[in-house]
Order: C-alpha cells, then sequence, then structure tokens
C-alpha cells in the first residue's frame, strides 16, 4: 500500500461534508465518512481508535448544527454505553416446541416455543391484540416449582399479529415439566428438531475485496450510494486497483441488491456472466412465491467464534421468506446520528442442498444488557425441493455451520 495519509482523507470528506451539507441521513444510514473510514480500518489503513476519533469529531458538528435535540441526548446525558468486553457467551439451553393457542385478556396468542435459558425465560408468541393500539402485552409465567416471573412482549407488527417474545427479567426452571401462562398450562413434553453446529474458517481473500462482499451481506438496509464511498477511499489508499475485475461484480450485486430485489413475484434481475457465488444462486431465486409452509424449533448454540456468541431458537418458513428468531451477544448499541464505527455486524447466510443461498436482514431487533434479540428474516422462499438446510451466521474469519433436515421435504 502506497503513502497515504488516511486521518486527512477522512476529514477532507468530512469537511464536504459540512459545506455541503451532506448529513441529512436517518436511522441506520450512514454518510460517506464512516463507510470510509469502516472500509480503511479493514485494510488497516488507520488505526480504529484514530478514525473513531476521526469520526466522533464530525459526529459532534453534525449533531449540534443539525439535530441540537440528538446533541443534547449524546453530550448531555450521555451517549449510548459501547458493547462490553469479554461478554458471557450465550449457553445452550432447552427450548421446546409448543404449538398452542391461548386467550389471554381478549387477546388471542399463538404459542411457537418456550425457551428456558439461565438468564430468563422466553416464550415465541404471534400476538392477536383485541383493539388496535393496545398496550403492549404482558404476562405472568409460573413453572412446575411455583415460581412465578413477570414477562413483557417484545416484538413488531400490526393489528393483525404481532410477531416476538414474551421475555422474563429472572429464569424459570429449566427442566421444569409446563409453564403457566396466566392460567393457561403449557405443557412442555415435545422434542426440538435434531441439527449438528460446527465452526468453518472462511476462505483466504484479500481484505478489501473481503470487505466489500461483506458489507453487501450487512443485515440492515442501507441506501444505494452506500458501497461507492467504500470503493473510493479503498482506490485512494491503493488497497484496490481501478482494474480490478472484482469492482464490475460488487457493483453489479450491489444495484440488484437495492430495493428491488426479494419482492414477491418480481422478476429475477439479469444474470451477468460470472456472477460470483453465493450471489449467483441467491439472485436467481429472488421472486419465487413457491416456499413451504412450516415451523422447526432448534434451540441451537454453536461455539463462540469472532468475539461472537450466537443462538438459533426457530425457523418459520412461508411462501415468500423463511425466519429465525436468534440471540446474539456482545449486544451492540446503535443510535441515530451515530457516525461511529461499531463493530461490523454479523452476516447472515444460509444454503440448502440444492446449492441454493439465502441471505438474512434483521426484521424486529431489541436489546438488553447482556446481548440483542430478534429475528432475522432470509430471502428468497426455501426450495420446495431441499431436503437440507444450513444457517451460516458469518464474522470476519469465521461463520458457524448449523445443519438440520427439512422435515416437509417430499424429495
Amino acid at each position: 500500500m502506497r503513502e497515504f495519509d488516511a486521518e486527512l482523507y477522512l476529514r477532507l470528506i468530512g469537511e464536504r461534508m459540512l459545506t455541503d451539507r451532506d448529513d441529512e441521513y436517518n436511522g441506520t444510514r450512514r454518510p460517506a465518512i464512516a463507510e470510509a473510514a469502516l472500509a480503511l480500518v479493514a485494510v488497516e489503513a488507520i488505526d480504529g481508535g484514530r478514525a473513531e476519533q476521526v469520526l466522533d469529531d464530525y459526529s459532534f458538528a453534525v449533531m449540534l448544527r443539525s439535530a441540537p435535540d440528538q446533541f443534547l441526548r449524546r453530550y448531555v446525558a450521555g451517549a449510548s454505553p459501547p458493547p462490553p468486553d469479554g461478554a458471557a457467551p450465550l449457553r445452550p439451553r432447552p427450548v421446546v416446541p409448543c404449538a398452542r393457542t391461548v386467550e389471554h385478556a381478549q387477546d388471542t396468542i399463538e404459542v411457537r416455543y418456550v425457551s428456558l435459558s439461565a438468564e430468563s425465560t422466553s416464550v415465541g408468541v404471534i400476538w392477536h391484540p383485541a383493539s388496535v393500539g393496545r398496550t403492549p402485552m404482558r404476562a405472568a409465567l409460573t413453572d412446575d416449582r411455583g415460581t412465578t416471573e413477570a414477562a413483557h412482549f417484545s416484538g413488531t407488527g400490526s393489528h393483525h399479529g404481532m410477531r416476538g417474545r414474551l421475555i422474563t427479567m429472572g429464569p424459570l426452571s429449566p427442566d421444569t415439566s409446563w409453564i403457566d401462562l396466566d392460567g393457561n398450562r403449557l405443557e412442555l413434553t415435545e422434542q426440538p428438531s435434531r441439527f449438528e453446529a460446527t465452526l468453518e474458517p472462511l476462505a483466504e481473500q484479500d481484505p478489501a475485496h473481503r470487505y466489500l462482499w461483506r458489507r453487501i451481506a450487512e443485515p440492515d438496509q442501507f441506501d444505494g450510494r452506500g458501497i461507492e464511498p467504500a470503493i473510493d477511499a479503498l482506490l485512494a489508499a491503493g488497497a484496490l486497483s481501478a482494474e480490478d475485475a472484482l469492482l464490475d461484480d460488487v457493483r453489479a450485486v450491489h444495484e440488484a441488491m437495492q430495493g428491488r430485489v426479494f419482492t414477491p413475484g418480481a422478476p429475477p434481475p439479469p444474470r451477468r456472466p460470472g456472477m460470483p457465488e453465493p450471489w449467483g444462486s441467491l439472485l436467481a431465486r429472488n421472486g419465487q412465491d413457491d416456499g413451504p409452509r412450516g415451523s422447526i424449533v432448534l434451540g441451537a448454540v454453536p461455539p463462540p467464534f469472532d468475539g461472537f456468541s450466537v443462538a438459533v431458537l426457530d425457523l418459520e418458513s412461508d411462501e415468500n421468506r423463511f425466519r429465525v428468531d436468534v440471540e446474539v451477544t456482545p449486544a451492540a448499541v446503535h443510535m441515530p446520528y451515530d457516525l461511529g464505527m461499531g463493530p461490523q455486524p454479523l452476516a447472515w447466510w444460509a444454503r440448502d442442498d440444492r446449492g441454493n443461498h439465502y441471505l438474512g436482514q434483521r426484521e424486529q431487533w431489541s436489546h438488553t444488557d447482556h446481548y440483542d434479540h430478534g429475528t432475522v428474516a432470509f430471502h428468497p422462499a426455501i426450495d420446495p425441493r431441499a431436503a437440507r438446510l444450513e444457517l451460516l451466521p458469518t464474522g470476519p474469519a469465521t461463520r458457524a455451520v448449523i445443519s438440520f433436515a427439512l422435515p416437509w421435504s417430499t424429495t
């Protein structure tokens, strides 16, 4: 890599951002300076701490000028704390299938599973509120030892159905034979599906190439300009050549992923010759609405990898997509108007035994002091001919491989 002043490069982007007022962004959308900083850190053109300091300077200026309420919240009330170092890994726990529909305070609750971890108990549910705008659901959960814990609902949806979990602050007995949900006994007699969970190192790859592919696979929706500031920074640093054939592939995949992919009934985007995998098979099934309907309870907790620990509780498939309920540690706090570096999130991939690949995006996400939890929605729909699926939460250097049979397969 040629001599290159990465800090000066970032500060020049920041100055242009301020003079051009190129800071009108919302939610998780990243401005150009943050996109460039993450790419430069990935290829070791600048130290992460130094890049964070530069971003903090411009974050301060943006919030002070354009969002005084955000400025007050972060700099007066205090910024959100960073994820704790050395967060305890998630531990295996009983996760019991429990397909039951119960009436609760005039609402209807479809129960999917019960997870009995050492820290808390959660019940996967689809909550059908009795009225629009109803206060989020609360319930009391009791185990067969007589221990009772209050549970609150965490999830998203509409008045037609809110998908999420009832979560307690403290644990119930991990070997209880039943759970009482406000007078409705849920028998815990079924067994989860069998699975295999291993770790697999990623293939060696040029750091700039790896960063760009990983950036596209991130599990959040970002705006379409996101990849170009990263490419520009890598070119300026000499970590990437303008003649690199990868750039055509990266841009083609990125364009195909912007807003048009994963729409039910939509035709697949035009296939470019030599489209690299896993993107080729991922895009080939775009718009397919032939996915099977069914659910699988797993309770898979693979060994920790790349500083992450994950638990995959269940999978639900329909004709357009499939979803998995997950937990991830360490917890990552994200704030609007935060230009900070933050840990790069896991990418959520899946593949089946017919050569198809699937990409997950966070659909509903919440935080606790110890871990994140929520739903990852995978697209496209599962190939109805597939007999086996692997879920692949993927870090910078390693991925977990959670492999299991699909019980609805007819092949």
